[in-house]
């Protein structure tokens, strides 16, 4: 299982706007440059966003996009639904008319068991997780997974 590059932008720009008071306002521009992503395709992904409740678009000179939740309100879950729909594992399990085996296979029993387990990590982490993770690895502590945050391990050791 892999996660777009959709999901991975939007979830950077979420912790960005983590980081203000919900309501406040981001300029499309603004958000692009400070999280280092493509305006054009953040700009589809916000618009997903939106249409999910999860940022808030405002039209108008005072426009722009806002967290419409606090941030530990926001399930890991809801924003890659959001972004990339249903989450699921092989095409057999969110289209079951297009294997022959859908229901009677081993195959799909496990990896609707690994599924669920997906989901309810996702669930149970929220955009309120993420920033304070990001704080701490800003802060140069990582408590990641091995190998992870080797530019903080590095720059720890200088």
């Amino acid at each position: 299982m892999k996660f777009t590059r959709a999901v991975d932008y939007g979830l950077r720009a979420l912790v960005l706007m983590s980081r203000q008071p919900p309501g406040t306002r981001f300029f499309l521009q603004d958000l692009a440059e400070k999280a280092g992503l493509p305006r054009n395709y953040l700009v589809k992904i916000l618009k997903s966003l939106a249409k999910h409740e999860i940022v808030r678009s405002h039209r108008g000179i005072k426009g722009g996009f806002s967290l419409a939740w606090e941030p530990a309100r926001v399930s890991l879950r809801e924003v890659v639904e959001a972004i990339d729909g249903p989450i699921t594992v092989m095409h057999c399990m969110t289209d079951p008319e297009s294997c022959s085996h859908a229901g009677n296979c081993a195959i799909d029993v496990t990896l609707g068991e690994l599924r669920e387990r997906i989901v309810d990590e996702l669930q149970g982490k929220t955009l309120g997780d993420l920033l304070r993770l990001q704080e701490q690895i800003d802060a140069g502590n990582c408590p990641g997974v091995a190998g992870r945050c080797a530019s903080t391990e590095a720059v720890k050791k200088d």
